[in-house]
Order: C-alpha cells, then structure tokens, then sequence
C-alpha cells in the first residue's frame, strides 16, 4: 500500500489505532495525538505495560499488543527504538498485518527494513496527528 493510500483510508477516516507508549501524563505528547484522534472518531487501543489497567482516554490500557481486544487498522509506535524489541517480537506474532506507523522519536530503520521485508506497511517519521491535520478535512 502506498503513504497516500494508507492517508486516505487509515488516517483521514477513523480507523483502529493500538497506541503503543499511550500516557494518561497530559505533558506527554502520545496523549496529546490520542485526545486528537479519539475527538476525530478513532478507535484507540493504549498499549503500555506501565499502566495496564487503567484507563487512557476513557479506554483500558493493555500491557502488549497481544492483548489488544480485537484487530487493529494501525500499531502507532510512541516509544524510541531502544524499547521497541518486545513491541515488534509480538507484533509479529498477531494474526494480521497492521500498518506500523513510527511516530518522530520513534524511526527505526532496521526494524522497518525487516518488516517491509515481512510485508508490513510501514510508515516512519511522521505524526498521525499532523498528517490528519495537514491532509485531511475535519
């Protein structure tokens, strides 16, 4: 799928988007991009082991991927390349291809080769909050 292509229907329509790095702290910039894209209509899943649990956003946080309730249009990765080696190990594991979406801060090069390579659509750089707000009507 082509970075237009994944704009038009993830992105400028709400999809599912599993948070990962999802922060109740309102001085963070996930929670910023969460409140964004919930007032936008999307489904959000917080995905963080620190607050599994408790609610984000007026939703459950949930500790790894793997426990998200149901299939996700979009992974939105919020956490440095450094964290991200279990984060992938269970992405890989899901049942179906999410886009993975690398958030600034959050490139990883290698990772991304590897799943381009695995045949992930992947989109590295960029906020999903930015990109709505720069390409889509509200």
């Amino acid at each position: 799928m082509t970075r237009e292509e994944i704009i038009r229907r993830f992105v400028c329509a709400p999809s599912r988007v599993a948070v990962v790095g999802a922060s109740p702290k309102p001085e963070r910039p996930v929670n910023g991009v969460m409140e964004y894209l919930k007032g936008k209509g999307f489904s959000l899943f917080p995905v963080n082991p620190a607050y599994a649990g408790r609610d984000i956003h007026g939703v459950p946080c949930v500790g790894s991927l793997e426990d998200v309730p149901r299939p996700v249009d979009v992974v939105a990765l919020f956490v440095s390349a450094e964290q991200q080696e279990d984060v992938l190990a269970a992405l890989v594991r899901l049942p179906f291809k999410p886009v993975v979406w690398m958030q600034p801060g959050a490139e990883n090069a290698e990772a991304e080769r590897n799943l381009r390579a695995q045949d992930y659509d992947v989109v590295s750089g960029e906020c999903l909050m930015a990109v709505s707000k720069a390409r889509c009507m509200s």
